[in-house]
């Protein structure tokens, strides 16, 4: 049936934007964990989606577009508010209005489906949806199928989210061809494999290359999974004759590491290594996403098509899932609230503004900026200098678009163009830190994102202490330098009495992490 509502796809969006007037009905589909380069529209050598492929040739393919975070929470809280993240964190702030608030107010009939347990309704994604419903992965459409018809006469806002692509890759029996085939290396993973295992001394590197091989193929094997519920959704808009004045939009919400660049310790890598396990190619490359912003990470797809979007348009110039919130009002002649910080992507579809001064991800390790060059910066935040040593990197993605050689000594006035405008988001991104509940704690864990859930038990053991103690037990050079960082945060919430304000001259006197001294200065001097 999936297949066969596929293959409907690329006759049915023959309808598609129709309607000379503004779309009555939005659906959104949001592919968590989707690479925007292993799709074959964006030249995949495996046929991974032809519904998507349909989608794209009936509308405009944003080839660069990037996602806010390389995770799930932060970059849909960016997505959903239209604002960019200084600081991770699960819930949309109380006080700001989101995309389906504003779809709400206008009257549209509003309903959100979702298969990620993080998007919980308690962290504000359920607001300005009239119906906001867990769906299952792999799962039966008939709850979707119903509200597309029970909405018909009436205009719509649906916004559906579904998580085949997240690991682990095991798509049902008899859905697992790639998988089984073991027959693909993409980009230069060939070369680099056995290059970083031989650098880094890796045991067992060709079985290791074996199972990546294995990996990557379920992954693309859940991509065709996503792919053809992505071709099911379609046919049921058009079904319920929504489509002739319905705009859709694909989107993901971060991409997926798929073992190309050395892991971040904080991390599954050092799980591992803690478990004891042997160093191999598995586990010291990146194989999930969470905690850096390297090209695969955060390059996503992003298609529109409908009224009043060209069709068979291709925009090369960076966009951001941020711009979708004042994008999709703005097609759909709907007043924009106040305070948004992306652009409208019609500024691209008309061709009055033809690129951006560049698109923004942050994790709370690094950030990036990314110019309409080609530019690449990434730079470490204070925790990222602090718990992992990372350091500041520039890459050249027209001539190295796998990020393999760090080339900022070489072009240091491009090096501080691009630091000032990461500087300058971050400076109005949404600040705060991130609430984190027990269920919530438990669904980042269910989902692999190791090292938040071991910063959030760290958070809680440190708030627990008072301040004393956390000079006494938590501030000594004995304590490594993300924890010292963490009880400094901590620290700068609370009012310290001058013997605790002493204590704190003495550890900063003999601390050797800037990120860490910077926040002991600003705490002295207030």
């Amino acid at each position: 049936m999936r297949r066969l509502a596929a293959l409907l796809v690329a006759v049915s969006l023959s309808a598609c934007g129709s309607s000379d007037g503004p779309p009555e009905h939005v659906l959104l589909v949001v592919v968590d964990t989707l690479r925007a380069d292993h799709l074959s529209c964006m030249g995949y050598p495996r046929p991974t989606s032809p519904a998507i492929d349909a989608l794209a040739a009936r509308g405009t393919l944003f080839e660069n577009a990037v996602s806010q975070a390389s995770f799930t929470s932060p970059s849909m809280v960016s997505l959903m508010t239209g604002r960019y993240i200084a600081k991770e964190r699960l819930d949309i702030p109380a006080e700001l209005p989101t995309l389906a608030e504003s779809f709400e107010r206008a009257g549209f009939a509003t309903a959100g489906f979702r298969s990620n347990p993080i998007l919980k309704p308690e962290y504000g994604f359920e607001r300005g949806f009239s119906r906001y419903q867990t769906i299952d992965e792999y799962g039966s459409d008939a709850e979707i199928a119903a509200w597309l018809e029970s909405v018909k006469g009436k205009r719509s806002f649906t916004y559906i989210h579904i998580t085949e692509p997240h690991d682990p890759y095991l798509p049902p029996e008899g859905r697992r061809a790639w998988r089984e085939r073991k027959d693909l290396l993409p980009g230069d993973r060939a070369e680099y494999l056995p290059r970083v295992a031989a650098e880094l001394g890796l045991a067992d590197p060709q079985q290791g290359i074996e199972r990546i091989k294995e990996e990557i193929g379920g992954y693309d094997d859940d991509v065709r999974c996503a792919d053809e519920r992505v071709g099911h959704f379609l046919a049921l808009f058009e079904s319920s004759g929504l489509m002739r004045s319905g705009l859709v939009v694909l989107a993901a919400d971060h991409g997926e590491g798929l073992w190309e660049k050395v892991a971040l310790m904080n991390g599954q890598r050092g799980a591992a290594l803690r478990r004891g396990e042997t160093p191999n190619l598995l586990n010291t490359l990146m194989p999930t996403h969470g905690n850096q912003v390297h090209r695969e990470l955060v390059h996503v797809p992003l298609i529109l098509a409908g009224p009043r979007v060209p069709g068979g348009k291709r925009v090369q110039a960076p966009v951001e899932n941020v711009d979708l919130f004042p994008t999709l009002l703005e097609l759909c002649d709907l007043p924009t609230p106040g305070g948004l910080q992306g652009e409208s992507l019609l500024r691209q579809l008309d061709g009055s503004r033809t690129r951006k001064e560049c698109a923004f991800s942050f994790t709370r390790f690094n950030t990036t900026v990314i110019s309409p060059e080609g530019w690449s910066l990434i730079l470490p935040t204070a925790e990222g200098e602090c718990g992992e040593q990372l350091q500041l990197e520039l890459f050249d993605l027209r001539t190295d678009p796998h990020q393999r050689r760090n080339v900022a000594a070489e072009h240091p006035e491009v090096v501080e163009r691009l630091r000032k405008l990461a500087q300058q988001r971050l400076e109005i991104g949404i600040h705060g830190t991130m609430k984190v509940d027990d269920a919530g704690l438990a669904a980042l864990s269910g989902l692999g994102y190791v090292d938040q859930v071991e910063r959030e038990n760290d958070r809680r053991e440190l708030e627990a202490l008072s301040s004393a103690d956390i000079l006494a037990r938590a501030l000594n050079m004995g304590t490594p330098c993300a924890r010292r960082l963490l009880a400094a945060e901590i620290l700068a919430t609370r009012k310290l009495e001058a013997l605790e304000l002493e204590a704190l001259r003495k550890h900063r006197a003999f601390e050797t992490s800037r990120a860490v001294n910077e926040l002991l200065e600003r705490l002295l001097a207030h």
